[in-house]
């Protein structure tokens, strides 16, 4: 009777872990058939993309380029071992879009222009992450080094741009090297980024990001939504919202969100991978707030865009919203609510095998640059290379 026993929970377990292997296989296939698609769509799609200039262009954005994109391409790029998509986009970035100061303008047309001046901060930070991602492939000799700027050069000086321009008192965060409020005023909490800034003091043999990543936590958990793994689009360094600052400059409060829209829906994806990869007690903690919260959510409220008080905020659902809570999912880890979300987000692409897009809109590169991170988690090609 033992035996048998054994024998039975030997065979279930031999058929979950056979069905958790053909799950990984899928997303696999799904984030190569995506990537391709997404080459195709936002960086090689002719003459809107500058007769294929090498930047990532954003088709609801009349096909100009944010530094945002930029950033989400190379660390796709890197992460899928293409490097000459990598290169591509690196080579047109550093000659349309760097400022004189060594960090990239915002908004770049697709005639080789610059349509918004001064740096976004997100951008720039991810930038120095695929190039330090680049430059530990080239160490493995994976990958050639580029001839021209070096990715480990290019990565140092990136850097050092950041920290003079974009960090104030060697701690507050800036959403820009042109915003005011010197990071306390108003910061942008998805542009917080803790995993990065672990991966800079690696690279750099230091640790001056490491105040960064303690007030940036100081800040997050000091947000009303913190108890639910919530965090508002913009805030000041205190947890509080910026419209002081906004309307003193003249920034449109709807510009100001104090709830969780589409800035602060990338937030469990870069603090899920400080406790992803790093194992952080603080990001850790968050990811087991935010995969709570959502475990409890019923399917009208589930993986949405919030209020601080846990709201919604939205009376839809699309793949960006579950990408990113997918991500919290997988980095908490939280089996159960990880399928549930698996299982939304192919409900929500339908084509997603045959045409290589999620949602059911091609044209939406955010929402598929923000699915595709939260798919490649799944699948494990979303890594640390360092």
């Amino acid at each position: 009777m033992r035996l048998k026993l054994i024998l039975v929970i030997l065979i279930i377990f031999a058929a979950r872990l056979t069905h958790a292997q053909t799950n990984v296989g899928r997303w696999e296939r799904v984030v190569v058939q995506t990537w391709e698609a997404y080459k195709a769509r936002y960086i090689f799609c002719g003459a809107n993309c500058g007769d294929n200039l090498g930047l990532v262009f954003d088709p609801m954005r009349g096909y100009q380029s944010p530094s945002e994109g930029v950033g989400y391409g190379l660390l796709m790029a890197v992460m899928m071992d293409d490097q000459p998509t990598f290169d591509a986009v690196y080579n047109a970035a550093d000659a349309i879009m760097l400022n004189d100061n060594g960090m990239y303008h915002w908004l770049a047309d697709n005639g080789g222009g610059i349509s918004g001046t001064g740096a976004a901060t997100d951008g720039d930070q991810d930038i120095a992450a695929a190039l330090i991602f680049a430059e530990a492939q080239v160490e493995r000799r994976l990958w050639q080094q580029h001839p021209q700027r070096p990715y480990g050069e290019r990565a140092g000086a990136l850097l050092d741009a950041i920290y003079a321009n974009t960090i104030f008192e060697g701690r507050y965060l800036q959403p820009g090297d042109r915003f005011g409020g010197e990071g306390q005023d108003i910061t942008n909490l998805s542009y917080f980024s803790p995993a990065w800034y672990r991966l800079y003091n690696q690279f750099e043999g230091s640790s001056r990001w490491s105040p960064v990543i303690a007030q940036g936590y100081m800040s997050l958990n000091a947000t009303p939504g913190s108890p639910n793994g919530l965090a508002p689009d913009w805030s000041t360094a205190e947890g509080d919202p910026a419209y002081e600052y906004c309307d003193s400059v003249g920034r449109a409060r709807d510009l100001c969100s104090f709830d969780m829209r589409y800035d602060a829906i990338r937030v469990p994806w870069r603090i899920g991978l400080d406790c992803y990869w790093f194992d952080d007690p603080q990001a850790c903690d968050w990811m087991q707030r935010s995969s709570a919260f959502q475990r409890s959510q019923p399917d009208w409220n589930f993986a949405r865009l919030y209020a601080m008080d846990g709201s919604p905020v939205v009376d839809y659902q699309d793949v960006a919203m579950v990408g990113m809570w997918l991500a919290a999912a997988v980095s908490a880890p939280d089996r159960q609510l990880q399928t549930r979300l698996e299982n939304r987000l192919l409900e929500l692409s339908p084509q997603v095998e045959a045409a290589g897009y999620w949602g059911d809109n091609p044209q939406a590169y955010y929402n598929n640059s923000l699915a595709w991170f939260g798919a490649a988690l799944v699948s494990g090609t979303f890594r640390n290379l360092a």
